[in-house]
């Protein structure tokens, strides 16, 4: 995701981007299974990775924040805990564990650091799925995908490679035609029935083709659209008429910025949503919200067709810059970063798995047993809700917590709240009000990651592509799981082997001109809440088997188990041009709301207004570098 693209942006980024680009499931494990210890801990036997169903935002992890944040709800009485740390970390996703790491780095191996968090596994939002076929493993990613090497600061960088991230070697172990790896790969349109007519597949170099590279006549014509969509997209893709004629060059940026894309193709151009509806797949993956919620240059951005179409010079359209050659790679791995999260864990508390690679990460069966035990100086809490964090003068701060139905409280000197900033008023009345209010305006971009285990993959892969944009269809992305053999792990080879497909939707609704995307993801959020296993489960067989029903694919045959990763509060909100001011440096609400209070200090990628792996880790040094002075 992209906001405020400045002039630079455009000319280094949309230009060279356009042409780049070109079995039955099982429900979660209730919380009351889960074996906890009053602390949190768990058995030897305990491995959430494997579970099915409802994952995510699953049972048990929400209900003590909702009661707080709709009701004002929390204990009134905790039990204190014969425990003391030199820093408490709120949330173990990647800025928790980050910050963890680097607290450590400098304060040496006997800091007393406690991670607590909501879910029932590490990671936040890079959460692992994994399954067991016929005794084979198989990875997919349940959120946070992969890895913005070009785009990473140097301490991101470096931190990772520090923890073990071979960056070369990641992007070889990837299938080169994979495009969630690589941007420039090919890809395929699925267009459905309920928006074209007839269920069919187009693959092809299409990043390129709506840039007006290659045949791009030949394959625009093979998606069957109406005669005068098809005339008009090879219009806008060859840029010889100016859909801005009406307007002066000096007005032509700010329309770009604040007019919607699809304003632009259903008014401007005269397309219909056959056809201006193809880039909104991406849209959606990306922001969230459809092609009538991103300005024209956010969709320009995404490779939506017409940049050369609206009477722009040259100096706007094309760069000089040489181009970095790995701008478009982004080196997964076989769990997306789920392995970054493992990583960070294990060199936190290396009991947790043997090994010290990235390879032989991969295929470890973590001992979640180890993550909190009472002799080791770095403890990860999981199924821990925390519900008060307030400072105590000079003498640290108090983090109270419900973990198995009991309320408790422990002291740290000094606390990193590192889960999501919506949460972080209810958590600290003590903040100003004009803080809170800061923290509480980005929200969270919903969505639903599915992935289906197929029990053979011959009748997908005869689709011909390893990623589909399906516009118009409930999943408008769909796509093998990670194509990445490393270390021990071995991604389906043979058409027949199982594998995993991963199934993305977006639930925000399609805006009606008066909404702002915030406005959007509140109801997408709700949508979430409401919505049963049984419904996705339906939709899941009905496009798969719109999809690959006309090369064999039978869902009561194929489908193995179905593991759907509900993220009601997912992606950090990024600034729309359509709806959110350009505001000065330091003034934006992401920056005012970040700041210290006291002992605590605040580290997620809410925090830096960026849903990225590189924004949770910059966060995490910030916040380090702010509670070690």
């Amino acid at each position: 995701m992209k906001s405020n693209i400045t002039r630079r942006d455009f000319l280094n980024g949309v230009a060279l981007g356009a042409a780049a680009t070109a079995a039955a499931a099982t429900a979660a494990a209730p919380f009351s299974t889960l074996a906890l210890e009053s602390t949190g801990s768990v058995s030897g036997s305990y491995y959430p990775p494997l579970l099915n169903g409802m994952r995510g935002s699953h049972q048990g992890s929400f209900e003590v924040a909702h009661a707080l944040a709709w009701r004002g709800e929390k204990p009134a009485h905790y039990q204190t805990l014969d425990e003391q740390y030199d820093l408490v970390v709120v949330g173990a996703g990647i800025s928790g564990l980050a910050a963890a790491y680097l607290y450590r780095k400098q304060k040496g191996p006997n800091a007393r650091i406690l991670i607590l968090d909501n879910h029932d596994d590490f990671g936040g939002h890079a959460k692992r799925n994994e399954f067991e076929v016929d005794g084979k493993m198989l990875l997919a990613f349940g959120g946070s995908i992969n890895l913005e090497q070009a785009a990473m600061s140097p301490a991101a960088y470096q931190l990772l490679e520090e923890i073990g991230v071979e960056f070369k070697t990641l992007q070889d172990a990837a299938a080169p035609d994979y495009m969630l790896s690589n941007l420039g790969a090919d890809f395929g349109y699925y267009l459905g029935e309920n928006l074209y007519g007839e269920n069919r597949i187009v693959v092809g170099p299409w990043g390129l083709a709506l840039a007006g590279e290659g045949d791009y006549r030949s394959l625009i014509a093979a998606l069957k659209l109406p005669a005068r969509d098809e005339e008009l997209l090879i219009s806008l893709v060859e840029g010889g008429k100016d859909y801005l004629a009406d307007l002066p060059l000096e007005e032509k940026e700010a329309y770009l910025r604040s007019h919607s894309y699809a304003e632009f193709l259903y008014t401007k151009v005269g397309i219909s949503p056959q056809g201006g509806r193809l880039v909104e797949p991406w849209a959606q993956a990306m922001f969230g919200v459809g092609v009538e919620s991103v300005s024209v240059m956010e969709g320009f951005y995404l490779g939506g067709p017409g940049i050369q179409a609206v009477g722009l010079p040259d100096e706007y359209t094309q760069s000089d810059a040489e181009v970095d050659p790995d701008a478009y790679r982004a080196p997964l791995f076989p769990d997306g970063n789920a392995s970054v999260a493992r990583l960070f864990v294990r060199k936190l508390i290396p009991e947790v798995a043997p090994g010290n690679t990235m390879q032989d990460l991969v295929t470890a069966r973590f001992d979640y047993s180890q993550l909190d035990r009472e002799d080791s100086n770095v403890r990860v809490r999981l199924n821990s809700t925390v519900v008060n964090v307030a400072n105590r003068g000079g003498e640290g701060v108090d983090i109270s917590y419900v973990s198995g139905g009991k309320a408790l409280q422990v002291r740290g000197k000094r606390c990193i709240l590192a889960g999501y900033n919506g949460m972080i008023p209810h958590l600290c009345p003590e903040l100003p009000e004009a803080q809170k209010q800061h923290l509480a305006y980005g929200v969270k971009v919903p969505f639903i990651w599915v992935n289906v285990v197929l029990k053979s993959g011959a009748a997908v892969k005869k689709g011909g592509a390893s990623v589909y944009q399906c516009p118009g269809s409930f999943f408008p992305l769909v796509a093998h799981a990670p194509p990445v053999s490393l270390g021990d792990y071995q991604s389906s080879e043979t058409p027949d082997d199982p594998m995993v497909m991963f199934m993305g939707h977006m639930p925000a609704p399609e805006g009606d001109g008066a909404q702002s995307g915030r406005d959007l993801y509140r109801l997408g959020r709700h949508k979430l809440y409401t919505t049963p296993f049984a419904d996705y489960e339906k939709e899941i067989r009905k496009q798969l088997t719109g999809m690959f029903g006309q090369y064999g694919f039978d869902p009561d045959r194929d489908i193995g188990a179905i593991t759907i990763n509900r993220w009601s509060h997912g992606y950090a909100y990024e600034y729309m041009e359509l709806f959110d001011p350009e505001w000065k440096e330091g003034e934006a609400p992401h920056e005012l709301g970040r700041k210290p209070l006291g002992q605590i200090s605040i580290a997620n990628s809410d925090s830096e207004a960026h849903a990225y792996v590189q924004s949770a880790i910059d966060a995490a040094v910030r916040a380090v570098a702010e509670v070690v002075g």
